[in-house]
This record gives structure tokens, C-alpha cells and sequence, in this order.
């Protein structure tokens, strides 16, 4: 029953809460790290800045926490929200984008001919082109939904059709115990089984459909 009454609640807000409260008991490094939310004056300055404008969900993130504080020293294996991908502070955010929106071909799907408008703000990311977006680009088909640039040599495509989707998912990832803490206190995650949930939560969009 406590499961059901905990993930049941379909917000980023109520998702966010339980990630939190699992990675403190596993003991996990990440929620020591967490910025004090965003003010509304830093998504102001983004939105000039890209020439974007949040929707509600990524507001909603942000008013929970500006990211994360990165050192740029400590190992990103203890400071993901998902194994190795860190949440991006507002700034950090800003600075992904300029570096790496000019590199078009990356945003390029090939096997279904398809690329995004320019306006993803990525939210999630593991230095090294791995890298979570939110798709801003107003009254298009793909808006709100999240794409997913990659190094597997895999063509970036949309894994979840919202944030708070994406969220309620690796919530219930957590309540499922499908995250662990390895010998190094290195977040874990069993791929597989992530991936199953991930497709059952997303049946409508193409990259599960083609697993």
C-alpha cells in the first residue's frame, strides 16, 4: 500500500521527494549536493540568454533545486540524480547549451529523419555528450517531451513524453529497488529492467517501440 500511495502521485514534486528520500537511505552522496531552488530571476536570465521560455514542468523542477553543486572534482558516480548524470544548475545549463546546441549533427536521427528545433534545455548530463534535453520548442508535435543525445553511437531520439514522466519513472525505479549503491558507494542501476519500465511508461513513442 505504501507503494502505491507514494508513486501514485503523479508530480515532479512528489517524484523528486522519494528519489531524495531513497538515495538518503541508501546513503548516497547527491542530496548533500543539492542547490537551494532557483530563483525567479535566474530562469528570467536563461530565457533571454537562449531565447527560450520554460514551460511549467521545468519550473516546477527548479523551484525544488537549482541543481546540483559541482566541484568538477568529486566523481560524477556520486553525484547523479541517474547513475553519472548530474542535474544541471541553471548556469551550468546555460553554459551545455552554448557548447554544445552548435554541433547539429548530434541532434540528428537518422533512422527516422527527423530533427529538433533548437530549443532544448538540457537538464541532465554526464560530461561527456550524454545528455537528458527538454524540448521547448513551442506548438510543435515533440514539445515538452524529452530527447536524449548519446555516445553509444545510437541516434539521439525522445525516451520520455514529459518531465514529470521521466521523473514518476526513476521514482519508481527507486521504490523498485532498481538503483543500488556499489562497493565504491557508486550509483548503480539495473539498465534492463529500467528500460522495460521506461517502455511501459512510454508505449506511444518510437525509440521503445523499436526495442
Amino acid at each position: 500500500m505504501l507503494l502505491f500511495m507514494t508513486i501514485s502521485m503523479k508530480t515532479i514534486t512528489a517524484s523528486f521527494k522519494i528519489i531524495l528520500s531513497k538515495q538518503i537511505e541508501l546513503g548516497y552522496y547527491m542530496p548533500e549536493i543539492l542547490n537551494p531552488p532557483a530563483a525567479e530571476q535566474e530562469i528570467a536570465a536563461a530565457e533571454d540568454l537562449l531565447d527560450i521560455k520554460f514551460n511549467e514542468e521545468l519550473k516546477e523542477l527548479y523551484a525544488i533545486a537549482n541543481g546540483i553543486y559541482n566541484d568538477y572534482k568529486t566523481p560524477s558516480g556520486l553525484t547523479g540524480l541517474i547513475p553519472i548524470h548530474n542535474f544541471l544548475s541553471i548556469a551550468d545549463a546555460v553554459q551545455y547549451y552554448k557548447n554544445g546546441i552548435e554541433i547539429e549533427e548530434c541532434f540528428t536521427n537518422y533512422e527516422h529523419h527527423f530533427k529538433p528545433g533548437v530549443k532544448l534545455f538540457p537538464f541532465l548530463e554526464d560530461g561527456a555528450g550524454n545528455c537528458y534535453w527538454v524540448d521547448l520548442n513551442s506548438g510543435t508535435r515533440n514539445e515538452g517531451q524529452i530527447f536524449w543525445t548519446n555516445t553509444f553511437g545510437q541516434d539521439p531520439d525522445y525516451l520520455y513524453h514529459s518531465l514529470t514522466n521521466l521523473f514518476y519513472t526513476i521514482a519508481e525505479g527507486y521504490e523498485v529497488g532498481l538503483f543500488s549503491l556499489d562497493a565504491e558507494h557508486y550509483l548503480s542501476l539495473d539498465y534492463d529492467q529500467f528500460d522495460k519500465l521506461s517502455a511501459r511508461h512510454n508505449p506511444e513513442l518510437l525509440y521503445w517501440q523499436d526495442k
